[in-house]
């Protein structure tokens, strides 16, 4: 399912459904527009584990997480994608960037999914990018094709198209940025191939993603429990 219907939401879905245990990994967009009955959904799914990545300045813009009524832990696990010029911007430099300066709270993320018990969701503003990363680092972690985490992260461009892109334009118009198809393509693309340059670009600066996660944190013993959490049995 590309997406599940969580009101408030335009890309709340289950990570890679069918690759690892199901309904236990969640991805999203902000969850500071969720209805009464979307935060119904989230607790009927048992979210007990919600991981905001998004900046103190994105809360500031768009607004806290709206989870009154869903019995989860809230872990605020900030990492900025921002620092680049607006005319000149590629979404394969914000990937590098997030990777190369915000390891940390990359490593931090992907601890707080192996520590979680219960359903977790993971979100930044548009689930695509923040999210995107950590979320494809976890599953590549436990063993998912890279092909599948590929095409997992692709979806999210699809989910966003139209009342979600187009809030967000209007976002950029209000603070007069300009826009050129790099800065849409940041905004609300997520094309297969820039997730397998960023991942050829981890091997070829970082020695592959296990030594990646390792650097930032996520050795052996939580990419350990990561499988005990996410691989399904005879996986």
């Amino acid at each position: 399912m590309d997406r599940l219907e969580i009101g408030g939401t335009y890309n709340f879905r289950e990570a890679a459904p069918g690759a690892i245990r199901p309904a236990l990994l969640y991805r999203s967009d902000a969850l500071h527009r969720l209805t009464r009955d979307g935060r119904a959904a989230l607790a009927g799914l048992g979210i007990r584990t919600v991981v905001d990545l998004r900046s103190g300045l994105d809360r500031r813009i768009g607004g806290r997480d709206r989870l009154r009524g869903v019995d989860a832990r809230l872990h605020r696990i900030p990492i900025h994608a921002g620092g680049l010029d607006p005319s000149t911007i590629e979404i394969r430099r914000v990937y590098r960037a997030i990777l190369g300066e915000e390891g940390a709270a990359v490593g931090a993320a992907i601890r707080t999914i192996a520590e979680a018990d219960g359903p977790i969701v993971v979100h930044c503003t548009a689930g695509k990018d923040r999210t995107g990363l950590v979320v494809a680092l976890t599953l590549l972690a436990v063993g998912v094709d890279a092909d599948r985490v590929v095409a997992d992260y692709a979806l999210t461009e699809r989910n966003l198209a139209g009342a979600w892109t187009e809030g967000m334009l209007r976002r950029v118009r209000r603070f007069r940025v300009p826009m050129n198809d790099r800065l849409l393509e940041v905004l609300a693309h997520s094309p297969e191939p820039v997730l397998r340059e960023t991942l050829a670009w981890v091997d070829a600066e970082h020695g592959g993603v296990p030594a990646y996660l390792d650097s930032v944190g996520v050795g052996e013993p939580v990419v350990a429990r990561l499988r005990d959490r996410l691989v399904r049995p005879g996986g």
